[in-house]
């Protein structure tokens, strides 16, 4: 077969062994005779076959790692589409773009080395598939390092027509490989659900230059105005617009040149995209859902189950309320700053505020019932599943005060407000209804629990040494932990003496949190720790400086001011690529989302496998 210019094992170069005549002695001579019947007996023998196409032994492999490949690149190829369509959901910045696609390009690499490995010595219709799609990875993976270069939707199109080349070769290498592999199939059908179309039009595009230096270059374009952009790289020219028709273009030329202008019109082609089919959550599950700016110097942010809403807060009292994809639904506002914001389970509700707390029902915004006016600032808010009421704490002269309502704001009545003597003040929910209340005084804690959903009655659960500062209890009711001064203790509150089960498992931390299982995890500044339910450690992690601790779908930990990490079951770290500072996290009643508030007016969506 014709060897192709630029393909896959154009990587691979080998040269012919070169030899060199000698003068033969005659010894020489004698090697010479032997070496002729060594020939003549070989003649006799039958040539080996090359070997069977079923002999490519590791094409299943190496197909589900092509899949595999394809499926990365077509995710992303989706959300930039979404980004260049201005989507407001499943989208990803060129930038990142870029980032992915160079290090798809090294595993693509990878991939054609296996490739040439696996058929230098094979021969039939599955060697000449793989062949082929080793060839079409390496041509998807130039066309997207030249545009992540260049930023060029033609050569975007590129990118979009060799991967739907790809899914072409790759499917019909998987249905020449024996026994049929159905779950290779269901792969490889499931990525090439994530489709982009292109459609080129005739276009005509205006450019100024070139210019001597980038600097001269962005001397023009500030004088000429709005741009579409300016080289950064010889030769140094400005794109001033990309038009429909040729009179467009003559008129924008004509009006440089009142500036001083000469500019250069060129009929090109102009390149518009689509995208179809499914979203790709599980594949862009580490980047944002969704992006958008916020109202104002947001502080605080909250996220309703399915992203239906997102609220955000701000010094100022204001209160936005949005869509899932960043469309403001209404601006309801405090006298003070927002502190706290807290869903329903349902995601119908919302409490906000801080010395003063407000229900608003959504999407209107409109506060209803009784505002909770506290001694001061809440310290904490939370809703409890099953009761259906939200419960705010403040300690201020030395009492502790907790108030309840219901989501529409009504005052709940006896035993609210609870009021204790003493300073601090935690609050922890399963989900049958019963909070867990502890305060601090003269150097102690209790921890008491009641139950709206049932006798309504306080009840006392223990007493352990230090001043409180975080109570968590898992979802089933069976595990909880406290933190205090003295530091940090397991207990088990449904235990028929809870004060036998108490147990200090080490210092105090930063943080402490425990999920729907009953998994502990402890936050330091350098170090996550996750406990099982019996209080063995299942893993521990390394943090540069561990700030905030949130448990959703999976424990996601700010560390340091703008990276946040994501931990599996296992400890497996991953990061959520947020962009900027963080100010806030949050994660949604169901644990699905994740809401991130970055450098006081962008929030962004992430959607956790």
């Amino acid at each position: 077969m014709p060897r192709k210019a630029g393909s896959w094992r154009s990587l691979f170069p080998w040269r012919p062994t070169r030899t060199t005549k000698k003068t033969r002695t005659r010894a020489s001579r004698r090697l010479g005779a032997i070496a002729l019947a060594v020939v003549l007996l070989a003649a006799c023998t039958s040539a080996p076959l090359p070997k069977a196409a079923s002999d490519v032994e590791e094409a299943s492999e190496l197909a589900l790692e092509a899949v595999q490949l394809l499926t990365r690149v077509s995710a992303y190829d989706y959300a930039l589409a979404g980004t260049l369509t201005g989507a407001r959901t499943h989208i990803v910045s060129p930038d990142r773009y870029a980032s992915v696609v160079r290090d798809s390009a090294v595993n693509i690499q990878r991939f054609t080395g296996k490739a040439l490995e696996a058929t230098l010595d094979t021969a039939g219709p599955i060697h000449e598939r793989l062949v082929t799609l080793a060839d079409a990875l390496v041509e998807v993976s130039r066309a997207a390092d030249q545009y992540a270069d260049g930023g060029d939707p033609a050569i975007f199109a590129e990118v979009v027509d060799g991967v739907a080349r790809g899914w072409d070769d790759v499917l019909a290498l998987a249905r020449l490989i024996r026994p049929e592999d159905p779950e290779l199939l269901a792969t490889i059908a499931h990525g090439s659900s994530f489709a982009v179309q292109a459609k080129a039009a005739p276009a005509y595009g205006l450019t100024v230059g070139p210019f001597a230096s980038s600097a001269e270059a962005q001397a023009a374009a500030d004088r000429i105005g709005t741009v579409e952009r300016v080289s950064s790289e010889a030769p140094f020219v400005v794109r001033v617009g990309t038009y429909a028709d040729r009179a467009a273009g003559e008129a924008a030329v004509t009006a440089l040149s009142v500036k001083g202008f000469s500019g250069l019109l060129a009929e090109e082609q102009r390149f518009t995209f689509s995208r179809s089919g499914p979203a790709p959550d599980d594949e862009l599950w580490s980047e944002p859902e969704s992006v958008f700016d916020t109202w104002g110097s947001a502080r605080r942010v909250a996220v309703a189950p399915d992203a239906k809403w997102v609220v955000t807060g701000s010094d100022d009292g204001t209160v936005a309320v949005f869509t899932g994809d960043g469309v403001l639904r209404s601006l309801p506002r405090f006298h003070a700053g927002v502190a706290h914001l807290t869903f329903s389970d349902d995601g119908a509700w919302v409490m906000g505020g801080g010395i003063t707390l407000v229900n608003f029902i959504l999407p209107e915004g409109v506060g209803i019932g009784v505002p909770v006016r506290l001694p001061s600032p809440a310290t904490q808010i939370l809703y409890v599943p099953a009761a259906n009421y939200f419960a705010a704490v403040a300690a201020a002269d030395g009492e502790v005060v907790i108030a309840g309502r219901a989501p529409d704001g009504v005052p709940l009545g006896g035993p609210f407000p609870i009021r204790k003597p003493g300073n601090g003040g935690a609050l922890a929910a399963n989900g049958a209804g019963e909070m867990y209340f502890a305060w601090s005084e003269s150097g102690a804690t209790e921890i008491d629990v009641l139950n709206m959903a049932g006798d309504r009655q306080v009840q006392g659960v223990m007493r352990l040494p230090g001043t409180v500062s975080r109570l968590v209890v898992s979802r089933d009711g069976a595990h909880g932990a406290v933190m205090t001064d003295q530091g940090v203790y397991r207990f088990g509150p449904h235990a028929p003496d809870p004060s036998s089960t108490l147990k200090r498992i080490g210092d105090p931390v930063r943080e402490i949190a425990i999920d729907a299982e009953g998994t502990l995890y402890l936050l330091t500044q350098t170090k996550i720790t996750a406990f099982s339910g019996s209080g063995e450690t299942l893993w521990s992690s390394q943090l540069v400086d561990g700030r905030r601790l949130v448990i959703a779908a999976r424990p996601v930990v700010l560390d340091g001011a703008e990276r946040l990490l994501t931990f599996s079951p296992s400890g497996d770290v991953e990061d959520l690529e947020t962009r900027g500072t963080v100010q806030d996290i949050a994660a949604s009643p169901d644990g699905k989302r994740i809401a991130v508030l970055a450098e006081g007016r962008r929030a962004q969506i992430f959607k956790l496998p």
